[in-house]
């Protein structure tokens, strides 16, 4: 009973406010057709009047179209750089729980011409072509016990973190991102899979040495992106992550 007398409220409340807009919109018209009858009856020349309502009424369309484009391209811009903003928040966040110490474990036991120093970018037109630097570089993972349980083991316990990320719509729009969060996921199947690094045998290894590849070169590219945001929104956690990053990568 409760239930339906606040439903029916509701309704009232709905209807109320319905009737207040159209009796607003009737008022305005009203007041307009007054201002143009006194027009015409103080200076006696209904043509000119005529004239200028079809002319404005012309302009309504041309004014509509104008706004709606330019007020719609600021609009779009804004809500582009702050969704921008917003998943560089949370991928910033994985690299300081997960992502660095992934990268630095890999990185022990990789085989590459990528020198870490050289991958800073200071625009964003400068971290699309480290990405790209990144996509063709030889890449050779030769992963070892010690590496394998490591990182096994920080992926497993960061799953239900990683599960939450994946669920995100805004990171699921960030190719790149996304693409590195499924490849992470799908080494926690092949842990599962394959067991501890004593029952691999060469086949799995191999299998592991191309998955953690992958892995490594989409942690890269995001790394790029991630470490401009850092130095163009908190400047003083950039320069220390940067001097750590250094001291484990070299």
């Amino acid at each position: 009973m409760i239930r339906l007398t606040d439903s029916c409220q509701e309704r009232r409340v709905a209807d109320m406010k319905k009737n207040r807009t159209w009796l607003l919109v009737a008022a305005l018209i009203a007041l307009s057709a007054s201002i143009y009858g006194l027009q015409i009856w103080l200076f006696h020349d209904a043509r000119t009047t005529e004239f200028y309502i079809l002319q404005d009424l012309a302009f309504v369309p041309l004014s509509f179209a104008v706004t709606t484009i330019v007020v719609g391209k600021i609009m779009d811009e804004h809500e582009r750089r702050d969704s921008i903003r917003k998943t560089r928040m949370l991928t910033s966040s994985f690299f300081t729980a997960i992502g660095a110490s992934l990268l630095s474990e890999l990185m022990e036991v990789t085989e590459t011409d990528l020198q870490s120093s050289r991958l800073l970018a200071q625009t964003e037109k400068e971290v699309k072509e480290k990405q790209k630097q990144i996509e063709t570089a030889r890449i050779r993972v030769r992963i070892d016990e010690g590496h394998y349980n490591a990182i096994r083991d920080r992926i497993l316990n960061w799953q239900p973190e990683l599960l939450t990320l994946a669920s995100n719509p805004l990171l699921l729009e960030q190719e790149s991102f996304a693409r590195l969060l499924w490849g992470i996921l799908h080494l926690t199947d092949e842990f599962r899979l394959r067991g501890d690094f004593s029952g691999l045998n060469e086949s799995d290894i191999r299998h592991f040495n191309e998955d953690f590849e992958r892995v490594l070169r989409l942690l890269l590219q995001n790394g790029v992106a991630n470490a401009l945001f850092l130095k163009e929104a908190f400047p003083d956690f950039y320069g220390t992550a940067k001097g750590k990053a250094k001291e484990k990568l070299g």
